[in-house]
């Protein structure tokens, strides 16, 4: 049986179909393989995106630096090549995209929100995060499509590549410190917490796939197919927020060992 070959065309109508229009702002984690034999190439993905998106629309990709990551503040430059799937790296490298400035979770981006979306990452709004307190600012393009309830396309991946899901935590990690009355507590508890280059491991770093079935379920997340690719989509803020609820409701169903201790303890000196 000869195997399907998947067009520009055929990429654009699955994507319409999970909810992807005309005029949005869409960020992709991909795995292009998994799409099987491409007419076109990363180019004909590339391009049916932008057919959808139009002229008001605008593309981002991540293009995240993760080899040698504990040397990344110290490697990184703006042409740095991006490691999370070929086709990020080929976007990247394509006229007229723009990309932030920021070592560990840039993004590139092209259309109409391009400048605005990457224009300094690292200016302004830090959070408490283990990759760097900027990684996810209020500057950051991250925090930006969040605002926008851009929406974020998985193509043969699945949402626990969502790199949104660390300023999910970031915010629940936020939320319960700034409850803690005692601020030489709340000191000593966002102490014991990993930050980039420290050797604790604590950080509320979720399940993401068990997440994705319970937010399946509410009907947050929607499901095609392209080639022999599995496709989802998701609103980033309508995901988000529903994400940190379930954390808020029941910690103990998301994480484990000692970083539930650690909330524990934060409740206990609210």
């Amino acid at each position: 049986m000869a195997k399907s070959i998947v067009t520009s065309e055929d990429f654009s109508r699955a994507i319409r179909e999970i909810g992807v229009c005309e005029g949005d702002v869409c960020l992709f984690h991909s795995s292009f393989k998994s799409l099987g034999t491409v007419e076109g190439g990363a180019q004909a993905i590339i391009d049916g995106f932008e057919a959808v998106l139009g002229k008001e629309g605008t593309l981002v990709v991540p293009t995240l630096s993760q080899k040698d990551f504990k040397n990344s503040y110290k490697t990184w430059y703006m042409d740095k090549p991006s490691d999370v799937g070929y086709l990020t790296e080929y976007f990247r490298k394509q006229m007229y995209v723009y990309r932030s400035n920021q070592a560990t979770h840039s993004v590139a981006a092209r259309g109409k929100l391009a400048y605005e979306l990457t224009f300094e990452h690292t200016a302004y709004g830090p959070h408490l995060c283990p990759f760097g307190e900027y990684a996810f600012a209020d500057s950051s393009p991250w925090r930006k499509m969040y605002n926008l309830n851009a929406k974020i396309v998985f193509i043969g991946v699945s949402t626990r590549f969502n790199t949104m899901k660390h300023m999910i935590e970031a915010a629940y990690v936020e939320e319960l410190l700034g409850a803690v009355k005692d601020q030489a507590k709340a000191d000593e508890l966002t102490g014991q917490l990993r930050r980039f280059g420290s050797e604790s491991t604590l950080w509320p770093f979720y399940n993401a796939d068990t997440m994705q079935d319970a937010l399946m379920e509410k009907g947050l997340v929607r499901q095609g197919r392209c080639g022999s690719a599995e496709l989802l989509c998701i609103d980033s803020r309508t995901y988000s927020d529903a994400a940190l609820e379930l954390l808020r409701e029941s910690p103990e169903k998301w994480l484990t060992g000692d970083i539930l201790r650690w909330i524990d303890e934060c409740k206990a000196h609210s």
